[in-house]
């Protein structure tokens, strides 16, 4: 990157994060009001404060199209206001190569959205609900000592994870002697519930001792019981905001073989995948508002600020309503999702064509 590059760079960022610190703390602080009138004896402020701790990269998420809107508005209206774009005009800098600079730090971006949503926003707004909802329900320790608990005699039982809320994976099973000594361990990828009580665990791995030899086999399947009913396994939030886009993709498919609906969690799947292209569309949108070459007076920085959160209001209702259509025409979830960003970047593409 050159100067020209790490200045723009520089300035998108500061708007950006600018934008973000303003947008995401009048959302908090809407979020503790709410959050404090669901306290209770078991549920208390510290807690909600950890819960909108722990959402709060989620929150970010649903916001980034229009933080980055209104960030690079900010960012490029400044420059335009002292003059900074007139000066890189006449220092021979011409559009496409002030695009360039805009395009690096945007794509940077995309990618680092991509990255949040799937190891950071939504793995921990998940687990915010799910903690929520124990320390609620007066079961905290539920899932104190990683996951779900069962002992028989000298047999423990261990299910780490609920996947899709009510799937057990992550299996855990130790054997242990009278004396103290693990007879006999297996691990299963997950299991389906049967009605009898008993589990068919699914690639398990089986490690026992014989004498003082470790015998190890892999089975594609083993019945073993009895253990929870589906009764009697805890119900635990299933919030699809709370799921990677990933996630998403496999419950889709669950659903799908399981011969369930499945258009809704496509449509959410699609529109996680569509926000951080959505979030480089509108930075690009900005550029035409925002670098307004021929807009120098203080009033203008003010105009295309309002100009933005117009677009933004404007872009939201818009995918509203064409998602709903979709709904209604049986059209693709990808499609309904795309659209709108397709006609934003239309738009852009147009105006930045009239800056040349």
């Amino acid at each position: 990157m050159g100067l020209l590059d790490r200045y723009i760079a520089w300035k998108l960022l500061k708007g950006w994060v600018l934008v973000w610190l303003v947008m995401t703390s009048i959302f908090t602080l809407l979020g503790f009001v709410e959050e404090l009138e669901r306290t209770t004896e078991s549920y208390q402020i510290v807690d909600a404060v950890r819960f909108l701790l722990y959402t709060l990269p989620q929150r970010s998420m649903d916001l980034a199209p229009v933080i980055a809107l209104l960030g690079s508005l900010l960012a490029l209206a400044g420059l335009n206001k002292n003059s900074e774009l007139i000066a890189m005009r006449a220092a021979g800098v011409s559009v496409s190569r002030f695009l360039r600079s805009i395009v690096i730090p945007t794509l940077i971006l995309v990618a680092a959205l991509y990255a949040v949503s799937e190891f950071i926003a939504a793995p921990l707004f998940q687990q915010a609900e799910t903690e929520k909802t124990l320390v609620r329900s007066g079961k905290a320790n539920l899932l104190k000592g990683k996951g779900l608990w069962s002992n028989s005699g000298y047999r423990f039982f261990n299910v780490r994870t609920l996947k899709h809320s009510h799937v057990p994976t992550s299996i855990f099973l130790y054997e242990f002697t009278p004396d103290g000594n693990l007879q006999h361990f297996a691990f299963a990828r997950r299991a389906e519930l049967t009605d009898s009580r008993r589990w068919d665990l699914l690639d398990v791995h089986q490690k026992t001792l014989d004498g003082n030899q470790l015998k190890s086999r892999h089975l594609p399947n083993l019945e073993m019981g009895p253990f929870w009913s589906r009764e009697e396994l805890p119900v635990l939030p299933l919030s699809t905001t709370g799921m990677t886009p990933t996630g998403l993709y496999e419950y889709s498919d669950y659903l799908k073989s399981t011969d369930q609906l499945s258009e809704r969690i496509e449509q959410i799947f699609w529109q996680k995948v569509a926000l951080p292209i959505t979030t480089g569309a509108m930075v690009f949108l900005a550029v035409p508002i925002g670098a307004n070459v021929g807009t120098t007076r203080s009033s203008g920085f003010g105009r295309n600020l309002a100009i933005g959160a117009g677009v933004g209001i404007l872009f939201y209702l818009l995918s509203q309503l064409i998602q709903t259509a979709a709904s209604m025409a049986e059209i693709h979830p990808a499609v309904a999702v795309f659209l709108p960003v397709v006609l934003v970047l239309s738009v852009a593409g147009g105006l930045i064509n009239r800056m040349r």
